[in-house]
């Protein structure tokens, strides 16, 4: 495990322990539900597709105040994507724009309830398997950085839902 990710995980054991002593186990596991629960409605299961030059997939965007955000980093599989090849929309048919495109100036909106598309091209990686994918999101609000992973199966765009 690389050093930032034992850290990481380090603080959220003492954070855990800190809220159960505090509040009581049942607290610390109804936390847990509500994250899990937010995490998984965040991602649209399925979505990861290998396209004809890269990775695409969906954003659900829960029923839940997501922001505006100033700058997106993409991982895949731990390792960094270039962010010029790293694209999104905020709705189906709309333009893509660069992820170096977004700034305070002109964040991309992440509106509850309207999918967001992602698209890393061009990719190189495998054709197939699992892959994790991490997104990190720099508010332009407070906090500054809001970050989610997920893991799916990678599919052809035939077998997008």
């Amino acid at each position: 495990m690389r050093e930032r990710g034992l850290a990481a995980l380090v603080d959220l054991v003492r954070e855990g322990l800190a809220i159960e002593i505090g509040f009581g186990s049942h607290s610390l596991e109804a936390l847990l539900w509500v994250a899990e629960t937010i995490e998984g409605s965040v991602y649209a299961p399925g979505s990861l597709v290998r396209t004809g030059r890269g990775l695409a997939f969906s954003l659900s965007n829960p029923p839940l105040r997501m922001g505006a955000f100033g700058a997106l980093r993409a991982f895949v599989d731990g390792r960094p994507v270039a962010p010029t090849t790293v694209s999104v929309r905020e709705g189906p048919g709309l333009p893509w724009r660069g992820t170096t495109s977004l700034s305070e100036e002109a964040p991309l909106s992440i509106r509850p309830g309207q999918r967001t598309e992602v698209a890393i091209e061009p990719w190189s990686g495998p054709s197939s398997g699992r892959l994790t994918v991490r997104l990190e999101f720099e508010s332009v609000a407070i906090p500054p950085l809001v970050w989610f992973e997920f893991t799916d199966q990678l599919g052809s765009p035939e077998q997008a839902k």
